[in-house]
């Protein structure tokens, strides 16, 4: 497992938990009403939460093994308009304290770091959730980059299966949250690749901090202002590969996801979902979903 720079005996890399997409409302009404979604592609849950840090939302999760695919319809809550995010967490305890102190050292990668806290309805209190490190894109940005850290606490409340030494498993956690056994068992395994498009100094930023925790990254020497591009990053990581495509004027957000599945279609199959989005199951394993950013 790749370490973070400047402390490879102490913060193991974050992994992908989950990617976020926002989507317009038929979009989100035609994927929300796929029954092949349900029944055969993904474990899936309508989730509605009161949290510290979004207050009321509702969204659509579709989970693989270990990554979850979150989907909201129309713009989160918040002071400024969002159109999605990648969310890493961390499974070592304490990990995310330490990458705080990593970014706080020098780094130049700012961000903003809160214990979230979530709503328990039969007490009407809220409890520590997880730790979140924010980093900062810009007070403009409509895109999130998180680094969590659930705490012990709620990741034993709900009875989310631990590793081998304690670690807070992103499977254990889907498995409480979604169910597991064999009759839960669906197409999608996890998500191995995703694309974005970003200006390209929030690109850059977004690079800089995967980076600093372990990720490889490469860029493309094409860098066009006239045409209102920027260098391509390609960033790899522990079973995930992230493209963050630079662009000046376009609208920003996630443009497509590649996923492993358990089984596959005995031929490829296409679904789409209002004027949007477009799902392909492919024969050899694989499925690539594409979205259309909101501009």
């Amino acid at each position: 497992m790749p370490f973070a720079q400047g402390d490879s005996r102490t913060i193991p890399a974050p992994l992908l938990d989950h990617v976020v997409v926002l989507l317009d409302g038929p979009t989100f009404r035609d994927i929300s009403a796929c029954d092949m979604l349900r029944e055969q592609f993904a474990r899936v849950k309508p989730k509605n939460v009161t949290s510290s840090v979004a207050g009321q939302y509702s969204a659509l999760g579709l989970a693989g093994e270990n990554t979850l695919l979150e989907l909201f319809d129309g713009a989160l809550p918040g002071p400024r308009r969002l159109t999605g995010g990648l969310v890493f967490s961390f499974e070592h305890p304490g990990s995310v304290q330490r990458a705080r102190a990593l970014f706080d050292t020098g780094s130049g990668i700012g961000g903003h770091y809160e214990l979230v806290h979530r709503h328990t309805a039969d007490t009407d209190e809220f409890h520590p959730w997880y730790h979140m490190f924010r980093t900062d894109l810009g007070e403009d940005s409509p895109l999130l980059l998180f680094f969590n850290e659930v705490t012990p606490e709620y990741f034993d409340s709900v009875s989310a299966r631990r590793g081998p030494g304690g670690e807070l498993l992103r499977s254990g956690y889907l498995d409480a949250a979604f169910g597991t056994g064999t009759r839960d068992r669906r197409w999608l395994r996890d998500i191995t690749a995703v694309t974005l498009r970003v200006r390209p100094q929030r690109a850059a930023g977004m690079a800089d901090a995967l980076t600093a925790l372990g990720y490889r990254t490469t860029t493309d020497a094409t860098d066009d202002a006239a045409a209102g591009s920027g260098p391509t990053y390609r960033i790899a990581g522990p079973g995930v590969d992230i493209t963050l495509v630079g662009s000046a004027t376009a609208p920003e957000g996630v443009l497509d996801i590649t996923t492993d599945l358990h089984d596959a279609p005995q031929r490829d199959q296409e679904f789409v979902f209002g004027d949007t989005s477009r799902l392909v199951l492919r024969q050899h394993g694989t499925a690539h979903w594409t979205f259309t950013p909101p501009a």
